[in-house]
């Protein structure tokens, strides 16, 4: 029985050092390239990457784009030679009006890419990538470009960013749902059918809360909020009311008073359609 015990033993622990080393091999990352500008060495290299570079590799927005080209990464593999295959559909302005229009504007052309991606060094990757769907030209090098020229990059990016979203915010500002609402959490639905809960109805341009009546006198869309600007009560009192879009069906709702902001509101969610039903007839009934 000592020899059988021994001779187990024996197998299993090459059986378990293999299987170890397995896993530790299965858990380390497979290279892929940082995220940034990548620009040709040179005398140049500098100043094109002040320029944006040749090229911008995203793959954390799965997006790799150049000059009047772009693409959405659709698939990214390993092959066995440790590229990085990157498989995209691109707009690419050039090669639309090189290959001519074929019915459709240059811009709104769209073709099926491949790039191939291999690590020279930390710095420096080896580049190739197909046109029209085919490889026309060798590999070339790419190096990846110095900290200041993507700073640069990120902070022109991020502000560009800010704007196009505050381009869409004013073009499509958020309103919320017209209707009843409460304080989520346990007893919610009892809450939506109480009187003294709160109504958000900006059609309506009225905002209340028990016996809190405010009438909406303007609105002012922000990037991440609208403030709605009140008369309240009688004697009219100015106001302002900031809500914040958390979901579909919640916002967070703050309120001054004496035109002070006192506290910092909290969370209201639309009520279901029963307490819904209610205060439609209840407006209806007020007209």
């Amino acid at each position: 029985m000592t020899y059988a015990v021994l001779a187990l033993t024996c197998v299993a622990g090459p059986i378990a050092d293999a299987s170890a080393q397995n896993n530790i091999r299965s858990t380390v990352e497979k290279w892929r390239p940082a995220d940034g500008l990548y620009a040709s060495p040179g005398k140049d290299f500098k100043a094109q990457c002040l320029e944006y570079g040749d090229f911008i590799i995203e793959l954390s927005r799965n997006s790799v784009g150049g000059n009047e080209w772009g693409c959405t990464i659709r698939s990214v593999s390993d092959t066995a030679d440790g590229t990085v295959r990157l498989d995209m559909t691109c707009n690419d302005y050039n090669l639309a009006e090189t290959l001519g229009s074929r019915g459709r504007k240059a811009e709104d052309r769209r073709f099926q890419e491949t790039m191939l991606v291999r690590r020279i060094d930390e710095r420096a990757i080896s580049v190739r990538k197909t046109l029209d769907g085919k490889f026309k030209g060798p590999a070339w090098r790419a190096d990846y470009c110095p900290a200041d020229a993507q700073r640069l990059y990120a902070e022109n990016k991020a502000q560009e960013e800010r704007k196009a979203a505050e381009q869409k915010s004013m073009q499509h500002p958020w309103r919320p749902r017209p209707g009843v609402y409460a304080t989520p959490g346990n007893g919610f639905n009892e809450r939506c059918l109480q009187s003294g809960n709160t109504v958000v109805d900006l059609d309506q341009r009225s905002i209340a809360s028990g016996t809190d009546k405010c009438g909406v006198t303007s609105i002012r869309d922000n990037l991440d909020n609208i403030q709605v600007f009140v008369a309240c009560n009688t004697p009219p009192s100015p106001e302002t009311v900031i809500l914040k879009r958390i979901d579909d069906k919640t916002l967070h709702l703050q309120k001054s008073l004496n035109r002070e902001f006192k506290d910092d509101g909290g969370p209201l969610a639309y009520c279901p359609e029963a307490a819904q039903r209610i205060y439609g007839a209840t407006s209806n009934q007020g007209k």
